[in-house]
């Protein structure tokens, strides 16, 4: 392994390994903790260097805006690593040849239960890394915790509607990408193991019945009832439905009615 900088963070990478990269993508709030542990779990199993490069920044207390469009990223990607961690595109890697020619996998959701499951995740149950010198991640967070807190769920979730659909639309140049597979929670929620499949077959890797069902024994997490509090909260789709009022779902539709259209939720 090879031992290099981002950011005053060490990452270890593997450079013999050689061969097509591995982007592992998604959208806050869209079952993204779910899915990077499966993730990480297929790539130990079959024998890759996992690199989850957010969530490594993120526990060094790190925002996100300090890395993610910074070209500096580039030099820790490198052929027959996985990567792992990004609910944010990482711009600063658009230029990269690795990046442009990697396997890439998007897990995307409805971007209004995502604001839903936002507003309930800021407010009580998002995770902190640990504090350091500075204004970090960490700091922004509790602000965020503070005006969730202060805030009626309608009001939250229409000022952050279009903050939602830019990070939507920032993955756009990469849907016509022949290397790219798109998943939506949605269909994979109740289907864990149907959604291994499809990630082994579109990463030419392997992993027996036996081995999916392990993995989706770890993360097949199903709420008996809605704890607000609960990071886990609640999984089935359409909640939007439920905790908005019709005045605010007409308001972030049109705010979101680009992404929308294109991830299929129209």
């Amino acid at each position: 392994m090879t031992q290099i900088d981002l950011r005053g963070v060490t990452f270890n990478i593997d450079e013999s390994r050689g061969g097509d990269a591995f982007f592992m993508m998604g959208v806050r709030k869209s079952g993204s903790s779910m899915f990077f542990k499966m993730a990480k779990a297929l790539a130990v199993h079959n024998r890759y260097n996992y690199v989850d490069i957010a969530g490594t920044l993120f526990n060094k207390n790190i925002k996100v805006g300090e890395w993610v469009k910074d070209p500096a990223i580039n030099a820790i990607i490198k052929g027959g690593n996985v990567y792992s961690g990004f609910r944010t595109f990482p711009a600063g890697a658009w230029n990269s040849p690795v990046f442009r020619t990697a396997k890439k996998v998007l897990l995307v959701r409805d971007p209004r239960d995502a604001l839903v499951s936002e507003y309930f995740s800021n407010a009580y149950s998002h995770s902190l890394p640990k504090a350091t010198s500075g204004t970090g991640a960490r700091e922004n967070l509790l602000v965020q915790r503070e005006i969730a807190l202060a805030t009626p769920i309608d009001d939250y979730v229409s000022t952050r509607a279009r903050m939602l659909a830019r990070t939507l639309a920032d993955y756009k140049p990469i849907l016509a990408d022949e290397k790219m597979l798109l998943l939506r929670y949605e269909d994979i929620i109740f289907r864990k193991d149907e959604m291994i499949q499809d990630l082994v077959r579109h990463f030419g890797w392997e992993c027996s019945p036996a081995k999916i069902r392990e993995i989706v024994s770890q993360v097949d997490v199903v709420p008996t009832e809605e704890v607000s509090t609960n990071f886990i909260r609640k999984v089935v789709p359409g909640d939007h439905k439920e905790k908005l009022t019709s005045a605010t779902i007409d308001k972030i539709n049109r705010d979101l009615a680009s992404v929308l259209r294109t991830y299929g939720y129209a």
